[in-house]
């Protein structure tokens, strides 16, 4: 009889075994999605799947500079902005800054954040108009934000971090919410650093270490995308099988897994080389934008937006961050509009001193930063040194050379100018076993 007894509970539990268990798992959940946040902090981002790309110049280096020589790298799944970071979201990161710091007599953190507005006047042109409005007034709310130094949009990057994580720990009670949080900001606070922010006790908080992290729901930070993710991301527009791209088990190689690395990647977002193809087809015509640009660039000597009533891009100077759509992931002018920051420190070959896996050459690849060891690079401007750091994408100012993903260029991290925003990106976790399908989930759950 116990025999008996025995034969009938297993095969009750395999019956009922499973829904017990997705109760309990549903119970979790269901506390996971009272503590969450109500925004989602990866509203306005694509998943990228990682995958093996082709990563440096697929036509002939027209500069002479082949400095990113064509070879097989793997990047692994992350997160990038669908847009660059606009004029509207860099002034609410200022006005917070501007509320925190100010009325405790911190007002440098607030003016080492702004952005340099003067990067709009030249000697020999009238951009004053720019000067004073182009990142003030409402009129370009949706613009991309330049005269940023890579410093700047690494600390944007943090603060962004802060800001996703600030209503978690509020809920777990890990922090007080009449206080302000800089967790990733990296500000040292005097102790002399007190006074009233909007009625109350004005100490920067931080976490509370008797709590164990790991229990809570937490994301990994925002931060510039290296630049073998970027160039990895503005690629996927010319991949032949970017169909199938968003599928669970599709990469961007599934298709034709011994594909030619060369032919597989387009010199543009347009999938053509050159001019061809630039253009919107017929099938624009209902949304009036048949013959246009499809991306802001520079035509040619003095035509930067066409002639009136034959508009080529219609943007003289950055156009918004959501015009000129250019990938199949859904990324917006990932090539044109404005260049883009990437974290990647330059050097002229980095192809013969990086991994073949997510390549970057970050602060631990240091190599001198002295008068002795930086050198001169042949129509440089500038030492190439520990401070240059590159960017990509090509600009409103540029021709379109330079909006081949393969072009790079560099800047000193501490200057800005007129022509270079930034978009952020965070890693994705989990998404890279065969079948994963994080992407569908509330954002919540694809956390766990």
């Amino acid at each position: 009889m116990n025999f008996i007894n025995s034969i009938l509970l297993f095969f009750a539990i395999l019956l009922i075994g499973p829904s017990i268990l997705s109760s309990n798992e549903n119970k979790a959940i269901s506390n996971a999605v009272v503590l969450a946040p109500p925004n989602d902090p990866y509203a306005e981002t694509v998943l990228m799947r990682g995958g093996t790309f082709a990563m440096g110049m697929n036509q002939e280096s027209i500069m002479g500079e082949w400095n990113n020589n064509l070879r097989r790298v793997t990047v692994s799944s992350f997160r990038i902005d669908k847009y660059e970071v606009s004029n509207k979201k860099y002034r609410t990161y200022i006005h917070w800054l501007e509320k925190i710091f100010i009325p405790i007599g911190r007002d440098s953190i607030v003016r080492a954040a702004l952005p340099d507005t003067s990067v709009w006047k030249t000697e020999l042109s009238y951009n004053d108009p720019m000067v004073e409005g182009y990142f003030r007034s409402n009129a370009f709310n949706d613009y991309p934000v330049v005269g940023v130094t890579w410093e700047q949009a690494n600390n944007y990057c943090r603060w962004r971090t802060d800001r996703a994580n600030e209503n978690t720990l509020i809920k777990y009670k890990l922090i007080d919410p009449k206080n302000p949080y800089v967790g990733r900001m990296g500000i040292v606070m005097n102790t002399n650093d007190s006074s009233k922010v909007s009625g109350n006790s004005s100490t920067i908080t931080t976490v509370n270490t008797g709590r164990n992290l790991d229990d809570f729901i937490m994301i990994p930070d925002f931060r510039l995308p290296t630049e073998a993710e970027w160039e990895y991301a503005a690629k996927q527009a010319s991949q032949a099988n970017n169909s199938n791209f968003n599928k669970p088990k599709a990469g961007p190689n599934s298709s034709h897994p011994n594909a030619n690395i060369v032919t597989s990647d387009g010199a543009f977002p347009w999938v053509n080389n050159g001019n061809d193809g630039i253009r919107n087809s017929n099938s624009s015509k209902k949304n009036g934008k048949q013959g246009m640009f499809l991306a802001n660039f520079k035509n040619g000597s003095g035509d930067y937006m066409g002639m009136v009533g034959y508009a080529n891009d219609g943007a003289g100077f950055p156009s918004k961050v959501n015009t000129f759509i250019q990938t199949a992931a859904g990324l917006y002018n990932i090539s044109g509009n404005v260049n883009e920051w990437v974290a990647d420190i330059y050097r002229p070959m980095n192809n013969t001193d990086m991994d073949d896996i997510n390549p970057y050459r970050g602060n631990n690849a240091l190599d001198g930063d002295d008068g002795n060891i930086s050198s001169y690079e042949t129509g440089g401007n500038t030492l190439i040194s520990n401070k240059s750091r590159v960017y990509k994408g090509g600009s409103w100012k540029d021709r379109p050379y330079w909006l081949n993903p393969g072009t790079r260029r560099y800047l000193d991290q501490d200057k800005s100018n007129s022509t270079i925003g930034f978009r952020c990106a965070i890693s994705a976790f989990g998404v890279d076993s065969p079948g994963a399908d994080m992407d569908s989930k509330p954002w919540w759950k694809r956390i766990f």
